[in-house]
């Protein structure tokens, strides 16, 4: 009888780094995408709520540029649609934010590592939480801590085939001083390692 050796199991990671690194080489290939998404929902400033039917795409080039151009943005529903311009993508939190392993806690029915990031330079932002699925490494949701009080969440879901383990969809739950608002951010079919202009990344 052949003795066969058994692989070693992987270790648990220790440190932020470590389940970034994870992270990221779900992403080793991933060198751009673009992608159309629509966004539904309804931003409430003062006594008045305002339906919001947005549509627009998304762009991506590594390491971290990224860009959302949104159509059809009502003038009540400005300064949501800004927020949600401005929240980054997992690739770009990774440069933005010293990052921190907390531990881990049970989430969506199975097990997350919950790491809590504070930014590199001081802003609006005074944390960010992720919790990352500590079977698959990704991202799933996102809690951002304003230093005005202020908060915005992020729950990712990624149904069916996801390549790269991109959302197919991103429920976000904003609430600021001017207005709160909730909304179902849509995906399309992503443009895999397509190429895109520098110019999509342009300041608005």
């Amino acid at each position: 009888m052949i003795a066969t050796a058994t692989p070693a199991p992987i270790a648990t990671p220790a440190t932020a780094s470590e389940v970034l690194a994870r992270a990221v080489a779900n992403r080793h290939e991933l060198h751009s995408y673009q992608v159309q998404l629509t966004i539904e929902g309804s931003v409430r400033v003062s006594f008045l709520s305002v339906p919001v039917a947005m549509n627009g795409t998304e762009y991506f080039k590594a390491p971290d540029k990224e860009a959302m151009h949104l159509n059809n943005v009502p003038s009540m529903a400005k300064s949501f649609s800004n927020t949600i311009n401005a929240m980054g993508t997992p690739q770009t939190w990774e440069a933005t934010y010293d990052i921190v392993l907390q531990g881990t806690a049970p989430h969506r029915n199975h097990t997350a590592y919950v790491l809590v990031g504070t930014p590199k330079h001081p802003g609006n932002v005074k944390t960010v939480t992720m919790w990352v699925n500590a079977r698959t490494y990704a991202i799933e949701s996102v809690a951002f801590a304003y230093t005005n009080g202020s908060a915005l969440g992020l729950e990712f879901s990624h149904h069916g085939l996801s390549p790269y383990h991109l959302p197919t969809s991103i429920a976000v739950n904003a609430r600021f001083p001017g207005y709160s608002g909730q909304a179902q951010i849509t995906y399309g079919p992503y443009q895999i390692n397509v190429a895109v202009a520098d110019s999509e990344f342009a300041q608005q």
